[in-house]
């Protein structure tokens, strides 16, 4: 079941959506398109809601106009021509695209280059990068999970069922209480500290679920420069 509760906060007008769930706590979250979204028990009166997004107001704002912001300063689409820059683990690359007598992609310096057997395409040259890409952030992925599973292993968390990865456009990484482990495709244009952090912070939820002192504890323990990390990876847009 889903509401709607408006809330004003220094002259500015807040719409939230309110989703009754199974949870045990109420929980508030501000998404990157711009929605405002409470999951609460059940028996949350409407009273209990509107005090404790009330208290948080300042905070969504703040959040809504990050989100704004990085929104209007995201990227436009790429048109797959030679010339375009792409991001790479937290550098920008060149864009070049030859024919050649195979189809492949690699790192040339401050190139990315992408060879066709026919004349180059968008289509085509699309199709290659979005392989590659895949290909590499799984290989890095697993990787990363490799070099934290002993620090991980001394603190009791157990390890994933399960490496998905998918193009998602709200989050970069979610844990499943099956345990099982999606990442964001896309975190590959991101520095590679940015990725490790994203990783560490799904593998401490197959121990702690939610984002409360246990969990922040345990991520200290496994990157204790997450928050500088976090913030760097704030910059990236999804």
């Amino acid at each position: 079941m889903l509401e709607l509760l408006e809330i004003t906060h220094a002259g500015q007008r807040i719409l939230v959506q309110v989703r009754y769930d199974r949870f045990r706590t109420l929980r508030l979250s501000v998404r990157p398109e711009g929605t405002v979204l409470v999951r609460t028990p059940r028996r949350t009166s409407q009273a209990q809601i509107r005090s404790h997004v009330e208290g948080k107001a300042a905070w969504i704002l703040q959040h809504l106009e990050r989100f704004r912001a990085l929104r209007e300063a995201a990227p436009q689409p790429h048109a797959y021509l030679s010339g375009e820059i792409h991001a790479y683990l937290g550098r920008s690359y060149i864009l070049e695209t030859r024919q050649a007598e195979r189809n492949a992609v690699r790192l040339e310096e401050d190139c990315l280059v992408v060879t066709t057997v026919f004349p180059p395409n968008p289509e085509k040259v699309r199709k290659l990068l979005d392989a590659w890409q895949l290909e590499q952030a799984r290989e890095l992925f697993l990787r990363l999970m490799r070099e934290l599973h002993p620090r991980l292993d001394a603190l009791g968390v157990p390890r994933p069922a399960q490496l998905k990865i998918r193009a998602m456009t709200s989050r970069w990484g979610t844990c499943s209480r099956s345990g099982s482990i999606t990442l964001n495709r896309h975190l590959m244009r991101a520095p590679l500290e940015c990725v490790e952090y994203v990783v560490a912070h799904e593998l401490c939820h197959l121990r702690h679920f939610g984002h409360d002192a246990h969990f922040y504890g345990l991520l200290e323990r496994v990157l204790p420069d997450w928050k500088a990390r976090r913030k760097r990876l704030r910059v990236v847009p999804i």
